[in-house]
C-alpha cells in the first residue's frame, strides 16, 4: 500500500502585532487522533485525508496544529511542532510521499519562514526519492527555499477561501500522479515586488481577470497542471516580499513560464487598479438603521480583524454607535483578558464599571462602560460552523458576555476570537436573530459563514488589520506601494523541479 505522511501546521502572522502567539493558542491533535478529528473537516487537511482514503492510500499521521492569526509564534513553540513532525517522519518507516497543510504566512521568533525551515529539514531527512507536496493559503509568502524542498506547492484560489478543501484534494491528486509517473512536476515562480492595497477578493477587478487568465492557461495547455496566485499577506516584514505566481507543468518549463508570465505581467501593469472603498463606521451604522428588513447585519471590523492577525481589542463600532445614540442593539467581540477575568471573578448578575479593550493596539484606548455580567465561560471552546474551517476546534479562552446600559452585548475574550464564524457567538448563548447587528473581526471570510444568517457589510475601521502605505515600520520588505516609485524593468523566472532549466530573466 502507498504510504503518505500527513499533517497540518497553520497560523498567519502579523509581524507588527505586539501580542505573541503561544502554545495555548493552538488547537492540536496528534497521531491517530488527528486523523479522526480532521476526517470531515472543512480544511485543506480534510481534503487531503478524504482524497487519500478514496484512493486507498494509507495516511501516516504526525500532528495537526492550528492557531488563529496573530502575532509572531514564539520560537520554541514552532520548533516544538517542527521537531514533532520530523520525529514522526523519522519513525514512520517506508514513506512514498508527504502531503501537508501549511499556511505559508507564519513568522516565528528566529524564523522568517517557518514553512521553508520545516520543509528543508524534512527533505534532508527523507531524501530526494520521497514526493513532498503542500497545500497553502493563497496569502502565503512563497520562498525559493520552500520550492527547492517541495515537489508540489499549490494554494486555494478563492478569497474568501471557499475552496480550501479543493486545495487539499489537488495536492493529493498531483502527488499521486507524480508517484504513478503521470506527472514530472516542474514549477516556475514569478515574484513581483508589490502587494494589493485593495481589491483582494477574487471577484474584484482586476483580480478576477487575473484568475480567469490562469484558468484559461490551465484549460488550454495539457502540459500545464496548476496555477496559483499568491496575494501575499501584507503584514510581514521579511525579505523578498511580494505577489507570487506559481505554475506547475508536466516536465515542460516553457509551459510553466508562459502561464506565470501571462498572469504576472498584467498584475504589475494593473497594480494601481487594486483599490477598494468601504464605508466608515458612522455611515455603516446608519445603513443598518435605514434597512430594517435586512437586519441583522454582520459588520466587518476590517481595521481590527483577527483574521488578518490584528489583536482584536478595538470597540470602535460600539463607541460610534453610542456616540450617535442610534436605536440599535448589537454584539461586539473584543480581546480583553482583564475584562473577561473581572467578569468571571464577579459572577453572573454583577454590575461592573470597566474600561474595556484598547490595551494592545497602538493608538487604541479603552472604552469606559457600565456592564452587567450575563454569562461566563472559563474555557470558551467552540467548533466552527463553516463552511470556512468547518468542524475545526477553536477557543475564545476564558470569556464573558456582558450587557451595556443600552442593551448591547460585549463578548470579552482572553484569546483573539475567530469571530468570522457565528459559532463564536452562539456558543456563548448569543441569539443573533434577536439583534440588529453583530461585529466580526474579519474582512472577507465572515461572508461565507454568516450567509443566510446576517447581511454582510465591510466597514473601514481603524487598527492594524488594514494596509496603509507608510503606516507600518517595515525594515526588511521593499515593495510597491510602500515604495511608490519602485520600478520593474525585468522579471526573473525562478524554476524548480528535477530537470528544470536554470532561472531566466525576461523583460517586464
Amino acid at each position: 500500500m502507498t504510504r503518505i505522511l500527513v499533517g497540518q501546521l497553520w497560523q498567519e502572522s502579523h509581524d507588527f502585532n505586539p501580542v505573541p502567539t503561544l502554545a495555548a493558542d493552538f488547537a492540536v491533535e496528534r497521531g491517530p487522533a488527528m486523523l479522526s478529528a480532521n476526517a470531515q473537516a472543512g480544511s485543506t487537511l480534510g481534503g487531503i485525508l478524504r482524497s487519500l482514503r478514496a484512493a486507498g492510500v494509507e495516511a501516516v499521521p504526525t500532528l495537526a496544529a492550528r492557531a488563529r492569526p496573530g502575532g509572531k509564534v514564539a520560537g520554541p513553540v514552532y520548533e516544538g511542532f517542527r521537531d514533532e513532525i520530523l520525529a514522526a517522519a523519522a519513525a514512520a518507516g517506508r514513506l512514498d510521499a508527504v502531503v501537508l497543510e501549511l499556511h505559508g504566512a507564519m513568522t516565528a521568533e528566529g524564523h522568517d519562514s517557518p514553512e521553508a525551515d520545516l520543509m528543508t529539514r524534512l527533505r534532508a531527512l527523507l531524501g530526494p526519492g520521497v514526493v513532498i507536496a503542500i497545500g497553502l493559503d493563497l496569502h502565503g509568502h512563497v520562498t525559493d527555499a520552500l520550492l527547492r524542498a517541495c515537489d508540489i506547492v499549490t494554494a486555494c484560489k478563492e478569497n474568501p477561501h471557499s475552496d480550501v478543501v479543493e486545495a487539499g484534494e489537488r495536492a493529493v491528486a498531483l502527488t499521486l500522479d507524480t508517484l504513478a509517473g503521470r506527472l514530472r512536476p516542474v514549477t516556475t515562480m514569478v515574484k513581483l515586488p508589490m502587494l494589493l492595497p485593495g481589491g483582494s477578493e477574487t471577484v474584484d477587478h482586476p483580480l478576477a481577470e487575473l484568475h480567469a487568465i490562469a484558468r484559461a492557461a490551465v484549460a488550454g495547455d495539457p502540459a500545464l497542471r496548476d496555477v496559483s496566485i499568491f496575494n501575499v499577506h501584507p503584514f510581514r516584514d521579511v525579505a523578498d516580499m511580494g505577489q507570487a505566481v506559481l505554475a506547475i507543468a508536466d516536465g515542460d518549463s516553457a509551459a510553466a513560464d508562459r502561464a506565470a508570465l501571462a498572469v504576472a505581467r498584467p498584475m504589475w501593469a494593473w497594480r494601481a487598479q487594486f483599490t477598494h472603498e468601504f464605508p466608515e463606521a458612522d455611515a455603516a451604522l446608519r445603513t443598518v438603521l435605514a434597512e430594517p428588513a435586512a437586519r441583522p447585519f454582520v459588520l466587518s471590523d476590517r481595521g481590527d480583524r483577527v483574521l488578518a492577525g490584528a489583536p482584536g481589542d478595538g470597540l470602535h463600532l460600539l463607541q460610534r454607535l453610542r456616540a450617535l445614540d442610534l436605536p440599535l442593539r448589537g454584539a461586539f467581540p473584543v480581546t480583553d483578558p482583564e475584562t473577561a477575568a473581572a467578569a468571571l471573578a464577579a459572577g453572573v448578575g454583577a454590575v461592573l464599571d470597566l474600561a474595556v479593550g484598547g490595551r494592545m493596539t497602538p493608538g487604541f484606548a479603552p472604552l469606559p462602560l457600565r456592564l452587567t455580567v450575563l454569562r461566563t465561560d472559563p474555557l470558551g471552546e467552540f467548533v466552527q460552523k463553516g463552511p470556512y474551517q468547518a468542524g475545526q476546534r477553536s477557543t475564545l479562552g476564558a470569556c464573558a458576555v456582558l450587557r451595556d446600559d443600552r442593551g448591547n452585548l460585549v463578548l470579552a475574550s482572553t484569546a483573539a476570537g475567530m469571530t468570522q464564524d457565528p459559532a463564536a457567538f452562539t456558543s456563548q448563548g448569543i441569539d443573533l436573530a434577536a439583534l440588529d447587528l453583530v461585529v466580526a473581526k474579519s474582512g472577507n471570510h465572515f461572508k461565507l459563514s454568516f450567509a443566510g444568517i446576517a447581511t454582510p457589510l465591510v466597514v473601514d475601521t481603524p487598527g492594524m488589520g488594514s494596509y496603509r502605505a507608510g503606516f507600518f515600520p517595515y525594515t526588511k520588505s521593499r515593495f510597491w506601494p510602500e515604495i511608490p516609485a519602485l520600478a520593474l524593468e525585468e522579471i526573473r523566472l525562478r524554476r524548480f523541479g528535477r530537470g528544470a532549466p536554470d532561472d531566466a530573466v525576461v523583460a517586464a
